[in-house]
């Protein structure tokens, strides 16, 4: 879907599609296409035997939220397109659960608007996962600690 401000935003319980993802984001001044994306894998921070994730979020406001980090990344970095498929619901061990997908004159404003997206999308996007268990159990995640743990540094950094 696309919003009024012509960011392309999409939560949804189905699979993702890349090639697709890709195609949306294809421009012919683009000398670069990176597709970046985020899967289910067997374990996370203290916690080993993930077998699934269950997604859950506020869609109407993570929509908007995601919508605006795309808006503002793209007023800052110099990219032809950017696009966002997240999932919602259950995803299996090695399945995406995000494809940021960003179209760019040059791999370096790509990488870097890539990284910028995931980034502020893991700590603003009302979007929480459950971690589900081999043992049957499961848990929210603890989310994530790096936007916190890159705080620490600079604090420490600058005393």
């Amino acid at each position: 879907m696309t919003d009024s401000t012509g960011a392309d935003v999409f939560l949804s319980p189905a699979p993702l599609d890349r090639d697709a993802l890709r195609a949306e984001v294809s421009d012919p001044a683009a000398g670069a296409i990176l597709l970046f994306e985020g899967t289910v894998r067997d374990h996370s921070e203290g916690v080993s035997g993930v077998v699934a994730l269950e997604y859950e979020a506020q869609a109407s406001m993570a929509g908007k939220i995601i919508a605006a980090i795309i808006g503002e990344t793209a007023r800052e970095i110099p990219v032809r397109k950017i696009a966002v498929r997240h999932r919602l619901g259950r995803v299996e061990l090695g399945d995406p659960t995000i494809i940021i997908a960003v179209s760019a004159s040059h791999r370096d404003e790509a990488y870097r608007a890539s990284r910028r997206v995931i980034d502020r999308i893991k700590h603003e996007a009302p979007i929480w996962k459950r971690e589900i268990l081999k043992d049957g159990t499961s848990g929210w995640s603890k989310g994530c600690t790096a936007h916190s743990a890159e705080e620490a540094r600079e604090s420490h950094n600058e005393n």
